[in-house]
């Protein structure tokens, strides 16, 4: 005892300096935490922090050596964990080792036995016969085990399965794509107490190998192209081929863009659906599923199990958490393998997750929610169920800013189980205020829906690049907000979107209002910039190239009924004070919006931009007399080849000096294309 107190006061000593400790799997907690002797979690090094500086803020640095720490619970820091501005308290990888946090319970190879269920064996695909192993998820003891709701949307709330660190996919058909409806019989009853599901006919015999007696459900865009739904079916017929739902989806079966209407209608033909945790359609290697009402998952392993980590995610919480904490940095740690979030971080300021890699995690990566001056760089971000990082922060009554930063992150195949509203970023938006916030150099790929989601006020994206998203969905954007008249004073400018044709690159939805949409490069989207009837939005310098259309404005308001009656969009104006300082101040242009023509696009100015080959260049949707309060000209377009770029085929679409674009529209200003994506910094410093 004496010899560990005078260890705490030789530390308590140390504090100004910088309290250093060491953690190690092959480490002891009973140990000092010295270099020699290290300690073996996180949780012990934080409490011996909490001692050593005797709750002081002075900065501290905790080295973590690689290999494996699992986390039974959220590692959690609070306020008297905190450094001080200039002195932070560092939990970072030791250096060129790789630490990681992993949130999954190990399955051993034991664990998994034979199927020797004639009828499970009856019902497996022939490929798959002698090669599905089981595992009883209820001798143990896994909470996420199921059954999935009748009907939901994003992941259900189940368990995943790792496979020597890659997610396994659950068993589906068609394994790759989407099948389609035939057509609809019945849209089914989504208002009143019923909620009768709906009826459609499928297109081949491959449903009648499944038993919806077992538990089957569907996934599919059953009306719209943003709003996938997993609904359980209720029974198959096979002679008139036919699939019923067991609950009404929202707006009922079959395309169509009017939820008022209450028929059944025939829909398009082209509903997207698949089914999901099918035992029968097990047939590669990796898939798995889970009979709900057995309590077995069934899986086909890719590798011998005895050679392999298998890794069951069971816990919705994060793995790190901290709250209220300040001037905390996380470094170059990996978090992975949990069915939550990867580090949520709320209130207190300056804390910074830097050259970390968050993946195989079943919902966000990193969430930020309040305090100030937080960051998120040079991080990896892939493989993720939901979203890749969340950011909301700031007063939008006060316009106070939180100076949050989402900077040089590579963020990737992330929405892999909630399809949609699970984007790269999401700044503010769907409930949550941003005020003040950054995402600049960042580089966000292949997803299923929208790159970026914001709304709030002034915020700034820029020098981000971003391609193939929108590869499952429609009518979204890769920048997109929507439906707010009070979301103003937002930048995306200097960003580079393209390879994307499901998607707008831009996309200012529904009356959303009053942002800039400056210099950006745009190739190969749906469209480029395109403003929804909303006021006061500045489309100038943007180079739009090989686009169906280049430029969209529009006048829905009027047939929407965006006027004085529309409840959402007034409220927002009134909620904010708008005629009052800071809003009358910040944004004067808000002035005359409830008293004139609120449901004309009033106020938006677009100049000065380039489209090259687009289908259409400018696209104005409504009546000619409803555009005369917007400023529309000075744009070129030029026919396809005619751009004069640098080096198209290398993806550099800056302009020649000889470019026509400089001769025909001299105030064109120069594309900033090397500072555009990632950069090399301290946290990165090789690029993919």
């Amino acid at each position: 005892m004496r010899t560990t107190a005078l260890w705490i006061l030789a530390l308590a000593a140390q504090a100004a300096a910088g309290v250093e400790l060491y953690v190690s799997p092959a480490g002891d907690d009973a140990s000092p935490g010295t270099r020699a002797r290290p300690l073996r979690t996180l949780a012990r090094a934080r409490d011996t922090l909490r001692t050593a500086r005797g709750g002081g803020r002075g900065p501290a640095t905790v080295w973590i050596a690689g290999g494996v720490y699992r986390l039974a619970e959220t590692f959690e820091l609070g306020e008297r964990d905190s450094g001080a501005k200039g002195g932070p308290v560092v939990y970072r990888a030791a250096g060129g080792e790789a630490p990681r946090l992993i949130g999954g319970r190990a399955i051993r190879a034991a664990d998994f036995q034979p199927v020797t269920d004639p009828a499970v064996r009856k019902r497996l695909d022939p490929a798959a016969t002698g090669k599905v192993v089981q595992l009883d998820l209820r001798a143990l003891g896994v909470r996420h085990a199921g059954p999935w709701p009748d009907r939901f949307t994003g992941d259900g709330g189940i368990v995943e399965l790792f496979f020597d660190g890659r997610r396994m996919p659950l068993a589906r058909w068609p394994n790759e794509g989407w099948t389609t409806i035939r057509t609809v019989l019945d849209s089914g009853v989504w208002t009143g107490p019923s909620r009768r599901g709906g009826t459609f006919v499928y297109r081949t015999d491959r449903p009648a190998r499944w038993d919806p007696a077992d538990g089957l459900w569907l996934k599919g865009f059953w009306r719209v192209p943003w709003q996938p739904e997993t609904v359980r079916v209720a029974s198959i017929d096979t002679t008139r081929r036919t699939i019923t739902h067991a609950r009404a989806v929202g707006g009922g079966l079959g395309s169509k863009y009017t939820p008022e209407v209450h028929g059944t209608r025939k829909g398009s033909g082209k509903e997207n659906w698949i089914a999901l945790n099918v035992l029968e359609e097990i047939d590669r290697p990796g898939e798995w599923c889970i009979r709900f009402r057995a309590g077995l998952l069934y899986f086909w392993p890719p590798a011998p199990t005895e050679k392999a980590t298998v890794l069951i995610s069971d816990t919705l919480d994060p793995l790190v958490r901290l709250k209220d904490a300040s001037h905390v940095t996380l470094r170059g740690l990996t978090f992975e393998a949990s069915l939550g979030n990867g580090v949520e971080v709320s209130g207190g300021s300056g804390c910074l997750l830097a050259g970390c890699t968050l993946r195989n995690l079943g919902r966000t990566g990193v969430v930020l929610r309040g305090g100030e001056r937080h960051g998120v760089r040079s991080c990896d971000l892939h493989d993720l169920g939901h979203g890749g990082v969340y950011v909301s922060g700031g007063d939008r009554l006060k316009l106070v800013p939180a100076g949050h930063a989402v900077v040089n992150n590579h963020i990737h195949h992330f929405g892999r189980i909630k399809t949609t509203y699970a984007p790269a970023i999401q700044m503010g938006a769907y409930g949550f205020d941003a005020v003040g916030c950054r995402a600049a150099h960042n580089l966000i790929h292949h997803a299923p829906h929208a790159a970026v989601l914001y709304g709030g006020n002034d915020n700034v994206f820029e020098y981000n690049r971003v391609h193939h998203v929108a590869l499952d969905s429609g009518d979204v954007g890769a920048f997109y907000t929507w439906h707010d008249w009070t979301s103003r004073g937002n930048v995306i400018r200097h960003n580079f979107i393209h390879d994307s044709p499901r998607c707008n690159a831009v996309y200012l939805d529904d009356g959303d209002s009053g942002d800039a949409v400056i210099g950006n490069v745009i190739v190969r989207t749906g469209c480029g910039p395109f403003i929804g009837g909303g006021h006061d939005n500045v489309v100038r310098d943007n180079l739009i190239v090989a686009c169906e259309r280049g430029i969209h404005l529009d006048d829905r308001g009027v047939a929407r009924g965006y006027n004085l009656s529309h409840a959402r969009l007034v409220g927002q104006v009134r909620r904010v004070r708008h005629t009052e300082p800071p809003w009358s101040r910040r944004y004067p242009e808000m002035r005359d919006l409830l008293t004139f023509h609120p449901d004309w696009p009033t106020g938006n100015v677009v100049e000065r931009n380039v489209t090259v080959g687009c289908g259409k260049a400018l696209h104005l949707g409504g009546k000619a007399e409803r555009f005369r309060f917007s400023r529309i000209g000075g744009n070129l377009d030029l026919p396809a080849g005619e751009g004069g770029f640098v080096d198209p085929a290398a993806m550099n679409y800056a302009p020649r000096e000889d470019s026509p674009i400089r001769r025909k529209l001299p105030g064109f200003p120069p594309i900033p294309f090397g500072k555009i994506g990632l950069v090399r910094d301290a946290y990165r410093t090789k690029l993919p």
